[in-house]
């Protein structure tokens, strides 16, 4: 058994890393093939962490190995609150894998800052968000996995929640209430999940969910044809196929208002009607959602627009399926 090194003590990625190589076996039963590095590719920007040093994660005795995985394109603004509240947690057996879909704007500059606590990042144009998560599952060899994007950012105890409650072998997705922000630094609204209620809506905040590799392995990976409810279509197949979900009644992560799915939600409902489509009967019934989601949406954006906000908040805490509630600072 090789000897577990520690290359520096302040961050969560370099304790507990070691020089063995680990074993990224291809199983022919697996729906994920895992790999060290991607492919080569010509349009490749750059690529660097700690495995092209030569240095390595792997799960110990009651330290199993934790992968997160950050997917950015041109968040020269965010992506370094994110990653320092990944490398920053205090639990101490993190792997990091970072994916760029190419950007332009300095996002490279500040991965590269932090190269020495990444244990993996590479650079290159991808087919949207599913093809890059898939990316990072590929190259993850940690027994649970998170998914944390460019200008989301974790809680410093996060990880090590997450670990505690997994370790009651009960559950196969953990996830909790993740707090969300507005453009001008303020807490907007908590929002606490319902995974229950998954058949109805997108009642888990993603950004919050950690899964056990089984969950990949057995259902697959992220639909590339959905570009903006992935997210909702994999915990939906996750939950029809059996997969036990635990909820932790704490804020996990936060969020910045107004991500891709905010400004394109009408396109991301139509992908949660299909997504049900595909695993429920009833197509028409979905339609019909789709349509009372759109003309809901529709009315909540101009009640915001002509100042009456109070309205949307007391119906969210009214009778929202995943309860907003107003933050306290």
């Amino acid at each position: 058994m090789n000897t577990l090194i520690c290359l520096n003590s302040h961050y969560s990625t370099t304790r507990l890393v070691t020089k063995e190589i680990p074993n990224m076996t291809k199983d022919s039963m697996s729906k994920v093939q895992t790999q060290l590095f991607l492919p080569q590719n010509l349009h490749r920007k750059g690529e660097g962490g700690l495995r092209s040093e030569g240095y390595f994660k792997k799960s110990c005795v009651g330290k199993p190995l934790v992968t997160i995985i950050t997917v950015a394109l041109n968040g020269v603004n965010y992506i370094e609150k994110t990653m320092k509240s990944v490398i920053n947690q205090t639990y101490d057996n993190v792997e990091y894998v970072v994916i760029d879909g190419g950007s332009t704007d300095g996002t490279l500059d500040i991965v590269k800052k932090y190269k020495d606590s990444i244990t993996y990042w590479i650079s290159e144009p991808d087919d949207g968000i599913s093809d890059a998560f898939n990316k990072g599952i590929s190259l993850s060899a940690g027994d649970i996995i998170g998914i944390l994007s460019a200008g989301d950012w974790y809680e410093t105890d996060t990880i090590a929640q997450v670990v505690s409650h997994f370790s009651t072998g009960k559950a196969d997705i953990v996830h909790g209430m993740s707090q969300y922000w507005d453009s001008s630094a303020k807490k907007t609204h908590l929002i606490c999940a319902n995974h229950d209620l998954l058949h109805r809506e997108m009642t888990v905040c993603h950004l919050t969910v950690f899964a056990l590799r089984k969950c990949y392995t057995s259902i697959g990976l992220f639909r590339r044809e959905f570009r903006y409810a992935m997210d909702y279509e994999w915990l939906l197949r996750a939950k029809v196929s059996g997969m036990t979900f635990l909820y932790i009644n704490r804020c996990l992560a936060h969020s910045r208002e107004g991500g891709i799915s905010d400004r394109k939600w009408r396109s991301a409902l139509w992908e949660v009607a299909q997504a049900k489509s595909i695993h429920f009967h009833g197509r028409i019934n979905h339609l019909l959602y789709f349509v009372y989601q759109v003309i809901k949406g529709t009315v909540r954006r101009y009640l915001d627009h002509i100042g009456l906000q109070f309205i949307t908040r007391f119906y969210h805490t009214r009778y929202s399926l995943t309860k907003k509630t107003r933050s306290i600072d």
